[in-house]
């Protein structure tokens, strides 16, 4: 049963190194033979951005560690998800910068206004069942174009 604990900004940051071309896996995302390479980034999101006070994250525990973000004083005055949301933006924005489109869906939720901007008109998906998330692949997919698949 779905319950929270949603990070975008994590997902992104980690879809965004793998795919870098001066990333971690660089010599997989390399240009082939002087060409450039088109670089997608789908990502898939089962929830709105929902993180807990108080469970153990990729920064510890938010209040205890303080590593993003002080209850007692946050920056700004932000709560914990408008920092996550912030951080997901921050993250996107630099995924894009590498030349990596970013195609965003919902399933089972409706789509957060950060995610949306992030992928950019016609870039992003509702689906609510199988169906529709099938039909969303496809759309990605006949947009995409000649796609090179590598192992």
């Amino acid at each position: 049963q779905p319950n929270g604990a949603t990070y975008h900004d994590i997902g992104m940051i980690w879809g965004g190194r793998l795919l870098s071309p001066t990333g971690l896996f660089a010599n997989e995302n390399a240009d082939v033979k002087g060409k450039p390479t088109s670089r997608h980034l789908i990502f898939l999101t089962d929830g709105v951005t929902s993180p807990y006070d108080y469970v153990y994250g990729t920064y510890g525990i938010d209040p205890l560690d303080k590593r993003r973000w002080d209850p007692v004083s946050p920056k700004g005055g932000l709560t914990l998800t408008e920092v996550v949301e912030k951080r997901f933006t921050v993250a996107c924005n630099e995924v894009k910068n590498r030349n990596i489109t970013v195609w965003l869906i919902a399933f089972g939720t409706t789509m957060n206004p950060v995610m949306a901007q992030c992928a950019g008109p016609g870039h992003y998906f509702e689906a609510s069942n199988a169906t529709e998330l099938t039909s969303a692949f496809s759309k990605i997919a006949k947009q995409i174009g000649n796609l090179r698949v590598a192992q």
